[in-house]
């Protein structure tokens, strides 16, 4: 028989002001970590933002140290502790975290278990699918926070009604809502789509918004979802660096012009923009810093 259903993280719909009295975890769900391959996660969301993907690649090949910091956080084991140029995550006893894994069981990425068995991640498909990208020709294996055994409900379909009245799936494609059987079947860069306004999401935090703790799931899809409705992005917006720079200007602006009132989707019961974090004002401190020479943006567009 299996174990009960474990509410991890309820979000009320029509409440999402008061989003810590709505996150819910049972008694073992911080705690219940497993390894998987990589290759055998699944995702509960069709996108990811590339540019985002594509800059934690960048940052991982000038410092290398970066790659196994995140890996071994990503475990609950801290920081890295000792590595050299011929380790690779495919290859466990190439390197040493600083703590055992599952030290820090909070900083382990959340997932859930189907009726099927398989694992569905529910938070942090960008550091998995940079993960896997940072060493393509390895399936290598990674530590889950277990939040949800669902393995006891009679159906996928049944599956899929909890995920969606819990917040815990986002089936919002680039053309429209889409079936939970039309989600990507892997988690990496090359299986799902790409968002943009994801992306720009990511390099505006701190600078337009800040994410409030804790942060309702899926904060910067609901935002993005909003920025979309704003704004086009074109191919040429993201040709150069100095073209992202502004495509981000005219983003931030924006984002802090709208009525803190404003819901980020068509429902009305969708999160306001002053719920998910929404600042007054730009922090054109953190913005300019982006296209210094050495900023995000030079890394992004930097020849690998």
């Amino acid at each position: 028989m299996h174990g009960p259903i474990v509410r991890a993280r309820s979000l009320d719909s029509h409440r999402y002001g008061d989003v810590a009295g709505n996150l819910e975890r049972g008694g073992f769900a911080s705690a219940t970590l497993m390894t998987v391959k990589a290759s055998a996660i699944h995702p509960t969301q069709p996108a990811i933002g590339r540019a985002e993907v594509a800059y934690e690649l960048a940052h991982y090949r000038q410092k290398p140290r970066a790659l196994f910091d995140d890996f071994c956080k990503g475990e609950g084991a801290g920081k890295v502790a000792d590595f050299s140029d011929a380790s690779t995550l495919a290859t466990a006893t190439s390197f040493r975290c600083a703590k055992p894994a599952g030290t820090h069981p909070d900083a382990v990425k959340s997932a859930v278990i189907a009726p099927d068995g398989q694992v569905y991640l529910t938070d942090g498909h960008h550091s998995v699918s940079a993960l896997r990208a940072s060493t393509p020709d390895s399936d290598i294996t990674v530590s889950l926070r277990i939040t949800d055994d669902l393995r006891q409900l009679p159906s996928m379909a049944a599956f899929w009604d909890y995920m969606q009245q819990h917040h815990l799936v986002w089936l919002e494609g680039n053309t429209g809502k889409i079936a939970p059987q039309a989600l990507p079947t892997q988690v990496s860069i090359d299986a799902m789509q790409d968002d943009p306004y994801r992306s720009v999401l990511y390099f505006l935090r701190g600078i337009a918004y800040e994410r409030p703790e804790p942060s309702p799931p899926f904060l910067e899809f609901y935002l993005g979802a909003w920025l979309k409705s704003q704004m086009a992005i074109t191919p040429a917006d993201t040709a150069t660096s100095q073209a992202y720079f502004a495509l981000l200007q005219k983003a931030a602006q924006l984002l802090i012009q709208a009525s803190p009132q404003t819901h980020t989707l068509p429902d009305a019961a969708s999160p306001t923009l002053s719920q998910l974090g929404q600042l007054r004002e730009v922090n054109h401190k953190k913005l300019n810093k982006l296209n210094n020479p050495d900023g995000k943006l030079a890394l992004l567009y930097s020849t690998p």
